[in-house]
């Protein structure tokens, strides 16, 4: 994504449809950390600008130890869900799997775009590039972003 946010569109709206199975904080931040090292390489010039991060093994990795640190930091995390007016599990199943989801679709998104990205690591070939175009993958980022933000509000306006 030539915006990092836009990935949180999806994100947004599984944690929305799998609101008390998922947790919604490691879904969202999964979703972005895996650009980590392509906003250093952008700012840097380092290459290739996505890297071993956009991979499922390194997702994988990366989404082990982001549950690690969401399930460490579970009771202030609540406490703004709370706030939110999110009812959210904190187990640790729950936040691995958002973690999990989150960089998961990351990368598959990534993946229909970027000739430097290789998903199925250490697998050579990106089976998935030029699928689809960037203005579809960027449509399907706006689009699940809008009525995740149309379910938060309607949730939010029902519960006290």
């Amino acid at each position: 994504m030539p915006f990092t946010p836009f990935h949180l569109g999806p994100a947004f709206f599984l944690g929305e449809l799998f609101e008390k199975r998922v947790n919604l904080i490691s879904l969202l931040l999964g979703s972005i950390i895996i650009d980590v090292r392509a906003a250093y390489c952008l700012f840097s010039g380092c290459r290739p600008l996505h890297g071993p991060l956009h991979t499922f093994f390194s997702a994988t990795l990366i989404a082990c130890m982001l549950a690690w640190m969401v399930f460490s930091q579970r009771q202030w995390l609540q406490k703004i869900t709370e706030r939110l007016r999110i009812v959210q599990t904190y187990s640790f199943k729950s936040i691995l799997m958002g973690a999990l989801i989150g960089t998961w679709i990351h990368v598959l998104l990534d993946s229909f775009l970027y000739t430097d990205i290789i998903p199925f690591w250490p697998f050579r070939a990106n089976p998935l590039l030029g699928m689809a175009g960037p203005g579809v993958i960027y449509l399907i980022c706006l689009l699940t972003f809008l009525p995740a933000t149309g379910i938060y509000f309607y949730r939010y306006s029902k519960r006290n």
